[in-house]
């Protein structure tokens, strides 16, 4: 696939992640990818997601992106994270699983 704009890689990228994802409790909150080939990809779950959760998601994600050698020099950095109690709650599940909490 070629992988001509940001667009088009992030609409990629998010296809790999769904499929890394599908079978468990989490989502996706939000993915970019800035100027420097730096990509961030938030995840968060009904019930929180783990540091033990996204560390085989984020080798798996980066293993995928080699083999299809988008980024051919390797100039590319990934991090996967929680979106962190710092930024707003975008989806009705997130509101749900912060029912009873103060934010």
């Amino acid at each position: 696939m070629e992988q001509n704009t940001p667009t088009t890689r992030v609409e990629a990228i998010t296809e790999l992640v769904e499929n890394l994802i599908k079978d468990s409790s989490y989502f996706i909150y939000d993915i970019f990818i800035k100027p420097t080939n730096n990509i961030k990809i938030f995840l968060d779950g009904d019930d929180g997601i783990t540091i033990n959760a996204i560390a085989p998601i984020n080798r798996a994600l980066r293993n995928q992106i080699e083999e299809l050698n988008w980024y051919p020099e390797g100039d590319f950095s990934l991090e996967v994270s929680s979106p962190g109690i710092d930024e707003p709650l975008k989806f009705v599940r997130q509101y749900r699983k912060n029912i009873g909490r103060t934010l």
